[in-house]
């Protein structure tokens, strides 16, 4: 909603400002000097809510990207620690398998995962 706000009220202050000329030309000072003072200011207020609205966009993308990048940090993490839980798991079944003594193995059920 704020860009629509801003777009008007910097048309709407350009337009004015660009008939003030007009106006004075036809022989209408103060009305031709009251246009172009409040085109101005219609303007300049129509700039400033964009860079208000833009500063605000701002934050919020960069929180968006800061909190994405903690979650693939994490799901790294998590599959660090799957890939080691399965090699210690595999160390330990292949040393039951050349000892024969199961007493320390666990059966480990590996599924692939795809993440789009």
């Amino acid at each position: 909603m704020f860009e629509f706000e801003m777009v008007v009220a910097f048309g709407a202050g350009a337009a004015l400002m660009a008939m003030a000329p007009v106006v004075r030309k036809m022989g209408n000072q103060e009305l031709g000097d009251s246009m172009g003072q409040a085109g101005r200011s219609m303007a300049k207020n129509g700039v400033k809510v964009g860079i208000v609205a833009a500063g605000a966009a701002g934050k919020v993308a960069r929180g968006v990207a800061k909190s994405a990048a903690e979650v693939a940090e994490s799901f790294v993490d998590l599959v660090e620690e799957a890939k080691s839980e399965s090699s210690s798991e595999e160390i330990a079944d292949q040393e039951v398998a050349k000892n024969g003594s199961p007493k320390t193995a666990k059966s480990a059920t590996i599924t692939d995962v795809t993440v789009e």
